[in-house]
């Protein structure tokens, strides 16, 4: 069975215009209230009490790293800890994202060594979080071709298939040139969550997840074709250069 899950990146005050500045809890409660069954939220700032208190349960939590980079062992050990508070909290998974080579906003190319690196990295990573009970999947969130080219070949290539999945951003897929359907039907069951948002033929995100560039029903019949069972979760962004209309919770 599918479920439904909202990411609390929608809430976020710096990222997205018109949103209230709202505690995890009350986040929480919005989220409840818009219809989500699930959230992804920092597991250390909310209780198993107060998800109940909401109704909503945790689907799993966020983090990263410089995979391609100055990786250490403090790295390793904050994935690992967010696995465990995720895992303590009910969830099911917990994503990561790599920072390009040589930091955010940087456009490095990313050789084979890099990826052969990365791939041994990475898998040694997913050992230790499969042992705290939870997938781990590497979230694509290049903005260019040759980024998404790496993220794709990294887990196609150079991880552990049995440990490590594809934690597939729709949105940021199209917004590097890829075809999430395409990327879906190759990677099949080793899409082990998505990120659901829409986009503008220009790259810009639509306010809702029914408008856009996007095919959202192709996409999502790829998805069941897949067998897929498990969650999906929506994540607007209502940054700047979005004309809103509506509120966030009504938006979700």
């Amino acid at each position: 069975m599918i479920r439904l899950s909202t990411n609390s990146f929608s809430w976020n005050t710096t990222y997205n215009k018109g949103v209230d500045e709202l505690a995890p809890f009350d986040l929480c409660r919005q989220a409840a209230g818009c219809g989500a069954e699930g959230i992804e939220i920092d597991p250390a700032s909310i209780t198993s009490e107060q998800l109940a208190d909401c109704g909503i349960a945790l689907s799993g939590g966020s983090t990263g790293g410089p995979l391609y980079d100055n990786w250490t062992d403090a790295d390793a050990d904050k994935v690992v800890a967010t696995a465990a508070g995720v895992k303590a909290l009910g969830g099911e998974y917990v994503f990561f994202t790599a920072a390009p080579k040589g930091g955010w906003g940087a456009h490095e190319p990313v050789t084979a060594d890099d990826l052969r690196l990365a791939g041994e990295r990475f898998s040694a990573l997913a050992s230790r979080v499969a042992a705290e009970g939870v997938a781990l999947g590497l979230h694509n969130h290049a903005a260019c071709p040759e980024g998404l080219a790496a993220e794709l070949a990294l887990v196609r290539d150079h991880v552990d298939p049995a440990l490590v999945g594809l934690y597939l951003d729709i949105g940021w897929a199209f917004c590097s040139d890829g075809d999430p359907v395409a990327i879906i039907r190759e990677f099949g069951a080793r899409c082990m969550e998505f990120h659901f948002r829409n986009h503008t033929a220009d790259k810009v995100p639509s306010e809702t997840l029914n408008e856009g560039a996007l095919d959202t029903p192709e996409i999502v019949d790829a998805i069941i074709a897949t067998g897929y069972a498990g969650w999906v979760a929506l994540e607007l962004w209502h940054r700047e250069d979005v004309p809103v209309t509506k509120s966030m919770a009504e938006c979700q």
